[in-house]
Formats: structure tokens, C-alpha cells, sequence
């Protein structure tokens, strides 16, 4: 019988759903770095918070198959020598954003209305009623950085303040801005404008510092700063500096820099000016409770049905489920990113037909990791992707199949876009006896039946005679040959080609197809 070691502080129904499949569960909270790794050996095992799972750790574990961190971020744990030592790692993405929503506006009523030094003040025997005058939020100007899963919720909360919203994200759209009651602005506006800035960034190269002393020089005056986020987004000496020189400015902050575990001596030194926690963001019973049954859950399907449903690291895969299936999924993404002109997703649907349908967790975190790859050049872990498409305002939508339709172990995954205009795909694929990624539906082309390979040209077209001669006449020209192509038409009288080149087509001889079959829409990709 497996056995679980549980070494944190966490909701009870973990417990209860791994003992419930029959795995044996330890409780033992609070443990250092040299008491875990005593403790480790002879767990398959391990579920943790913010507890770190170092080398040492992972080092002594003897039977050890997977760690699952109730939570999003995996700082705390060795993920690369977890990944050499064959140990599945495993994160519970979006349990917490609401307690973290939440305390941003905790905070901002609290720094308003002074409460944490009249709490105090009343606590000491004095009466300082007349010096703690304090504002209210109606009518605020409230700047959101990063207008994702928190952030949106934010917003949301804050729309009940009566709070005026503007917002700052380099990737949402003007109309997934307006459903929120977000109005876009930029960096140097936001902190130009708003009377509260809350930051919701995750922390990268490209947000690491991102705010610094010639933003923070923009503050209005009394203005408020909140971060839930991280610490690392501000450049820290400037914060410390521009705290220093301008006393009307305020800080409220769950996070610190790196090294300040127990908080930050210079930051405190701003007084009654900061309202600071000891990172409680996901400190909630509900929160617990989600992470918790997420965290069971992800443990007993990996040590009961070899089963992963939030991935950090790229290891596990269910013996049932055929590999390739998870390199379809980033396929049929590529197409759909090229068939809706590139456009940011407002919302991203999948659909697992027969037995694959139990592995849909597993194939959302590989499709999500794809398009993130592709339209943000920015490499993520799958256990990761599910909570950065939501920080960048993209609803996941994972649906049920209607196995009547007799599709087989095939997905269909559907991509919409509301950035400038509204744009639809629907691209369903399979995975062949031989082993190849079969592409079955594209949109209103009902029987594509293509097995996409190497250079790829797509057109798209009104149908008449004579189309493929245009086009292979114009590819001949540039010295081109045809190795494959899939032509079929809808029910509306358009046409699809697919056309597999030995090389890639020129811009040139792009342009001759594209002036020659005068295409409603075209593309190029490599698979």
C-alpha cells in the first residue's frame, strides 16, 4: 500500500481522499529541512505548501513518486533535480485566487481608514479620534497591473465600491477589458491616475523589476500601493528610497523580497504608513480547503490510476494514454493560433471524446502550455499553464462529450477571440493506428483528414474549378515541390487546401498564391 506523507498544515479532506482509495496517510506539520529528509524515505509520496522540498530532501527519498504542492508556485521545490530523480511534481493552480482578491481590497479599506494603528491605538488606552480621519473608496481611481484570473476578480469586487477601474495588461483585449469594467491604460498612466495601484503580475524576466523609480515618481499624491503578487515586481532600493522622500504615499504589501522571512526591517520603518502580512493571500479556511481537496485528489489519481491532472514537470504519462496525444494537442493549437490571424484567445474550449476523456486535465495543461509557448514566447510548465491562461484573462472551458457522435479517442478543441472583431475555430484530431497526428475537422471542413507534416501551406477560399493548378503552378515557379496535399470543401461552396511543400514557401511565392486564388485567409507553419 502506498504511502503518503502530508507534511504541512492542510484541510482534513486530503486525508480523507487518500485513505478513502486505500493509501496510508502521515500528518507531520512543521518539519525543517534535515527532519523531512529523515522523514521521507519509504513515502511514494508528498504533499506540501510553501514547505520547502530541497535537494537534500529529494536526495533521501528512497521510494519517493511524486510531490504535489497545494498551491500554484513551486520555488520551494527542487523541480529540476525532482525531474532527474524521476519524481512527478504536481500544483493545485487557481484554489487561492479569490482569498488573494479578497485581501488586496482587505487591504485598501484598511490602509483608507487607517484601522491597523487605531486598532492599536485603541488597544494602548488612548482615543485618538480626531487625527485618524480616514477616505473612502467610492469614487477612487483604482489601477489594476495584470487584469488576469485575480486581477479580474479584483476588479469585480471593486465595482461594488463604486471605485472607478482603469488597467494595465500587455496581452488583454480592449473587449475582454470592457467586460470587466476595466479601462486600459498605460504603466506611466496608471501610476500618473490612480489614487490605489494593486499589483497581480506573476514574477519573470520580464516583470522582475518592472516597477521602478521613475514609475514610483509618478504616484499621486496620498496615493496607495498594494502588492499580493510579488515582491521581486518592484525594484526594492527604489521602493525604499521613494518611501523615504515621499511621506504622503502608502504601501500595503503580503509579499517581500527574497531573504525576508520574517518580514522587512526597512519597510517597517515607513510606520503607520504600511499595512504589511506575513504572506496570507491563500491563508484562508476556503482556500485551504480547495488546495486541499485538489492536492488529495491530484495524489490518489497519480498513485491509484497513474493518472496527472496539474503536471509541473513533464514525466508521467498514463499508460492508456497514447504520447503522442499530448503532442496533438500543441498541433492543433498552432493551427488554431494561425486560424483566428493570432489573435489573443478570450476563451479556450476542449473536448476529450471516449476514454480520453478521463485524461482531459492532463491534455487542458499541455494545450494551455502550447498556445501560451506560441503567443507569448514564453516557456511554462503544464502544471502552470492553466493559471497563467487565466492570469491572461482567458476562460478554460473543459466540456463534456456526447460519445453518440462516434468520434472515437479524438479532441476537439475550439478557440474564440473578441480582440478586434469576433473569430471562431474549431479543429477536432486523433491520433492514427500508426501513430500519427491526424487533423479530422477544421472549422465547416468536415473531412480534412490531414496528416500535417514539415512545411505547411494553408488556403482558404471561395471553391472553383481550377484552384490546385493555380497553386501548384505558382509554387513551381519558385523551384517548389508538393509532397502532400488534402483539398474538400464545406456546404457553404468554400475550399480548403493543405499542402505539404518540400521547403519552405517564400515570401514571393506567398504572395503569387495569395493574388492568384485571392484567399479569404492563408497561412504558413512547420510542424
Amino acid at each position: 500500500m502506498p504511502k503518503v506523507l502530508i507534511a504541512t498544515k492542510l484541510n482534513p479532506v486530503a486525508t480523507e481522499l487518500l485513505t478513502g482509495a486505500g493509501l496510508e496517510v502521515e500528518v507531520s506539520p512543521g518539519l525543517d529541512e534535515d527532519a523531512l529528509a529523515a522523514k521521507i524515505p519509504g513515502f511514494e509520496g508528498l504533499i506540501v505548501r510553501s514547505d520547502k522540498v530541497t535537494r537534500k530532501v529529494i536526495a533521501a527519498a528512497d521510494s519517493l513518486q511524486a510531490v504535489v504542492r497545494a498551491g500554484t508556485g513551486v520555488n520551494t521545490i527542487d523541480v529540476a533535480y525532482a525531474t532527474e530523480k524521476n519524481i512527478q511534481v504536481m500544483n493545485t493552480p487557481g484554489a487561492n485566487s479569490n482569498s488573494v482578491a479578497e485581501l488586496a481590497l482587505a487591504f485598501m479599506l484598511a490602509a483608507f481608514r487607517r484601522l491597523p494603528y487605531a486598532d492599536g491605538s485603541v488597544k494602548a488606552g488612548r482615543w485618538e479620534k480626531s487625527s485618524l480621519m480616514g477616505n473612502e473608496l467610492v469614487g477612487k481611481v483604482l489601477g489594476i497591473v495584470g487584469l488576469g484570473n485575480i486581477g479580474s476578480l479584483v476588479a469585480a469586487k471593486a465595482r461594488g465600491f463604486e471605485m472607478r477601474l482603469i488597467g494595465f495588461d500587455p496581452v488583454i483585449s480592449e473587449s475582454r477589458a470592457g467586460e470587466i469594467g476595466v479601462e486600459l491604460k498605460s504603466l506611466e498612466e496608471i501610476f500618473e491616475q490612480a489614487d490605489v495601484i494593486s499589483l497581480h503580475i506573476p514574477l519573470n524576466d520580464k516583470t522582475r523589476g518592472m516597477i521602478g523609480a521613475e514609475l514610483l515618481s509618478r504616484l499621486k499624491q496620498g496615493a496607495l500601493l498594494v502588492n499580493t503578487a510579488r515582491a521581486e515586481t518592484v525594484e526594492r532600493e527604489a521602493l525604499l528610497t521613494f518611501l523615504k522622500e515621499r511621506d504622503d504615499v502608502r504601501l500595503a504589501t503580503d509579499v517581500f523580497y527574497e531573504g525576508d522571512v520574517e518580514g522587512d526591517k526597512d519597510l517597517a520603518a515607513i510606520g503607520d504608513r504600511l499595512v504589511g502580512t506575513p504572506h496570507l493571500g491563500a491563508s484562508t479556511v476556503e482556500a485551504n480547503l480547495r488546495a486541499a481537496q485538489a492536492a488529495g485528489e491530484g495524489m490518489r489519481d497519480f498513485l491509484v490510476k497513474r493518472m496527472v491532472r496539474y503536471p509541473v514537470n513533464n514525466l508521467e504519462i498514463p499508460p492508456d494514454l497514447h504520447p503522442r496525444f499530448l503532442e496533438l494537442t500543441h498541433l492543433i493549437g498552432q493551427i488554431a493560433y494561425y486560424n483566428i490571424g493570432g489573435d489573443q484567445p478570450h476563451e479556450v474550449r476542449i473536448t476529450c471524446y471516449g476514454r480520453l476523456n478521463s485524461h482531459i486535465d492532463l491534455l487542458t495543461c499541455y494545450l494551455l502550455k502550447g498556445l501560451m509557448d506560441i503567443y507569448h514566447n514564453e516557456v511554462i510548465s503544464p502544471g502552470d499553464a492553466e493559471s497563467t491562461a487565466r492570469e491572461y484573462g482567458i476562460n478554460v472551458v473543459k466540456r463534456v462529450p456526447d460519445d453518440t457522435k462516434g468520434y472515437g479517442e479524438s479532441m476537439t478543441i475550439d478557440i474564440l477571440s473578441k480582440k478586434d472583431e469576433y473569430r471562431e475555430t474549431s479543429i477536432r484530431g486523433t491520433i492514427t493506428q500508426e501513430g500519427e497526428l491526424k487533423i479530422n475537422r477544421i472549422d465547416t471542413f468536415l473531412n480534412v483528414d490531414l496528416v500535417p507534416s514539415g512545411h505547411m501551406l494553408f488556403t482558404y477560399q471561395k471553391d472553383r474549378v481550377g484552384l490546385i493548378n493555380e497553386i501548384s503552378s505558382a509554387l513551381s515557379s519558385g523551384g517548389i515541390n508538393i509532397l502532400n496535399i488534402r483539398f474538400t470543401t464545406d456546404k457553404k461552396g468554400n475550399s480548403v487546401a493543405a499542402i505539404q511543400t518540400d521547403k519552405e514557401v517564400g515570401r514571393d511565392i506567398f504572395q503569387a498564391i495569395k493574388k492568384a486564388v485571392s484567399p479569404y485567409k492563408s497561412f504558413m507553419m512547420k510542424v
